[in-house]
């Protein structure tokens, strides 16, 4: 089996990874860049965590437009079953989940976003609910060009009790090393 950038295991033959030093919020200066050549099917990893706030709703919901009341009215949605909690909609725990995704250094050689498929919300997420993903690679395949793979990956996101709130499947295109 292949060792991954930045593994106890890597072998000192082969080139070192190169390191990511963009400084990104949450990740550290020696986060491995990952290229295609890097995913192997059954490969995961799971997040960090992130605490969902009031100021990501606002700010979601003034750039979306999803002027709902559940959503800006935080009174009327505390007191409105089912709910009973100042939930955020589907989409902003997607952008989430996905920016969780980016950290991990995994996605700095992306390409192309393909598709996001079977898509589903299995339970609600609320201010202060804090969420993470897991994500495993499904395929993996080489473009018919040079330099360029396809990864698809199976993302699920979890709450703080780790119960999954949503689950979805992505296709990438990522570049590669070779």
């Amino acid at each position: 089996m292949k060792a991954k950038p930045g593994s106890a295991t890597s072998a000192s033959t082969t080139s070192p990874p190169r390191i990511a030093s963009r400084g990104f919020a949450g990740t550290s200066p020696t986060t491995p860049d990952w290229y295609f050549d890097d995913f192997q099917v059954t490969d995961s990893v799971t997040t960090m965590g992130r605490t969902v706030t009031e100021a990501d709703l606002a700010t979601f919901v003034g750039l979306a437009g999803f002027f709902e009341e559940i959503f800006i009215n935080r009174p009327y949605a505390t007191a409105k079953p089912p709910f009973m909690r100042h939930v955020v909609p589907g989409q902003l725990t997607l952008v989430l989940a996905e920016g969780l995704y980016v950290l991990t250094g995994r996605m700095h050689h992306g390409r192309a976003f393909l598709g996001l498929t079977d898509l589903s919300i299995a339970a609600p997420v609320a201010c202060g609910d804090t969420i993470r993903a897991q994500i495993t690679v499904e395929s993996v395949r080489r473009t018919k060009r040079s330099g360029h793979g396809i990864v698809v990956t199976r993302h699920r996101v979890l709450n703080q009790d780790s119960a999954e709130v949503m689950a979805y499947t992505t296709t990438r295109m990522i570049e590669a090393r070779l």
